[in-house]
């Protein structure tokens, strides 16, 4: 739909992130504030999973009292914000959702304020997947023995910014994409149930 992102054909406006949004990361927590029960506290470990399998594997927590802390002072993300892995595997998005409630591990995600933004963050988290954005994270680790992504090197990361009505219907049409994924899946369960019943 936007052309090949690293030769940019279609001559569509280049920004960096730092123009366009903030990018930064959590407070930092430290051990002695975390508990054994309250809001999950993610460890980029624990994101990845979120994000690839939507399992939940976060055993440490910080205090609902701490939570709600961080929240008065804009220090929680918000719907449709971006968290950026940027430590090991590198550049893997989670958009927040509406009914989230956790914490993250700072220096270790990154968070894309795409919601004070005119900038669609689906669209956004599939530009991670292009080739021009997987350049640029194979240029800033390029010779460093452990894979890191810092807030800077993130906010300096040159984007395609096609109108916002174009990003919209990108996502409009991957929406579309993922219902129909959803029902081909649950088609196939139910048929391999009633294989399984039959058998």
């Amino acid at each position: 739909m936007f052309g090949d992102s690293v030769t940019n054909p279609m001559k569509w406006p280049i920004k960096r992130f730092k123009d366009i949004c903030i990018v930064g990361s959590s407070k930092r927590v430290y051990r002695s504030e975390q508990t054994s029960a309250g809001v999950p506290f993610l460890r980029v470990s624990d994101l990845i999973s979120k994000i690839v399998s939507n399992t939940e594997t976060c055993d440490l927590y910080i205090s609902e009292q701490q939570f709600n802390e961080f929240e008065q002072q804009g220090l929680v993300p918000n719907a449709g914000d971006i968290l950026v892995t940027a430590r090991g595997t590198l550049g893997q998005c989670y958009i927040i959702k509406p009914k989230d409630k956790f914490y993250f591990q700072d220096g270790m995600i990154s968070w894309v304020h795409t919601s004070e933004a005119e900038i669609n963050p689906v669209y956004v988290s599939y530009l991670f997947d292009s080739q021009g954005i997987r350049q640029q994270i194979d240029r800033v680790v390029s010779g460093t023995t452990v894979a890191y992504l810092s807030i800077a090197q993130l906010s300096n990361f040159d984007i395609l910014l096609p109108a916002i009505e174009l990003q919209n219907q990108f996502a409009d049409f991957v929406a579309l994409t993922d219902k129909s994924k959803y029902a081909i899946d649950q088609f196939i369960k139910s048929l391999h149930a009633a294989k399984d019943a039959t058998a």
